[in-house]
């Protein structure tokens, strides 16, 4: 054990240390580069491949203990240099399958640039829509608005959700309003009383003393909803919209995080 601890001291304070034999360490940027997403997904699959990918001969020679030399590149003193939970292996993994499913399926539709829009609301979520579309951008919206029989309902929605199983063809071009549902991340009935919720593959409802609170499931970040609140999380704007046939519509822009990998 004295031997593994001398070893590890050793190697902590030859970070810089190169040896002109040594296998290259393989370096990631899967967040920026698609290519290197691809990769991520057919050469590691499972996370101590990766971990092991990002041990060179100089780590082998100091450690002499796989388990150990592992250890280091999760806790970023190797590799890539900084930590990589398995957590956020897989996160960044079923990323880049995504993005591998998306390419076989072909180029993403983006309904709205074919289409005359004229209507306010459908004007910013058809500017919403690609980076809805890409995960580069989700977008919470909150409608409050009269059902078919007078009964004032809201509800939170996931946009990116949304798109992926309705048509948006006839709200874009002003034929149909959009309708908050029971499905949605949050419906509520203001006359009946009846809420529900539930969680997309995007947001995941937090209950709080403070009022309704959504996770990113991507970046593991907290979108603020609160009307009172002047901060609505790390990375979310607000933008309120005046639109005719709606009461208040609110939209929550949470921007993703590009990490360097």
């Amino acid at each position: 054990m004295l031997e593994k601890k001398a070893g590890i001291d050793i190697l902590i304070n030859h970070r810089t240390m190169s040896i002109s034999k040594s296998k290259p360490v393989r370096q990631f940027n899967i967040d920026d580069d698609q290519n290197a997403m691809t990769d991520f997904v057919t050469e590691f699959t499972t996370y101590e491949a990766f971990l092991d990918s990002q041990i060179s001969e100089i780590d082998q020679n100091y450690l002499q203990d796989s388990d150990i030399a592992r250890e280091f590149v999760e806790l970023g003193y190797r590799g890539i240099g900084h930590a990589i939970s398995r957590k956020d292996f897989q996160e960044r993994k079923n990323r880049a399958e995504f993005i591998l499913q998306s390419r076989r399926q072909g180029p993403i539709r983006i309904i709205s640039d074919s289409l005359t829009i004229i209507e306010p609301f459908a004007k910013e979520l058809a500017l919403r829509e690609e980076a809805n579309r890409t995960t580069r951008l989700l977008t919470i919206i909150f409608i409050r608005n009269r059902n078919n029989i007078g009964h004032e309902i809201s509800a939170y929605i996931d946009y990116a959700y949304r798109l992926k199983f309705e048509d948006f063809t006839q709200f874009f071009i002003g034929q149909n309003k959009l309708i908050p549902l029971t499905t949605d991340l949050s419906f509520y009935n203001w006359d009946t009383h009846m809420c529900t919720s539930n969680d997309t593959n995007n947001f995941h409802l937090l209950s709080d003393v403070n009022g309704i609170q959504f996770r990113c499931e991507h970046d593991r970040k907290i979108v603020y909803v609160d009307p009172e609140s002047k901060h609505y999380g790390d990375g979310t704007t607000r933008t309120s919209i005046n639109a005719i046939g709606y009461l208040q519509i609110i939209l929550y822009d949470h921007y993703l995080r590009r990490k360097k990998f």
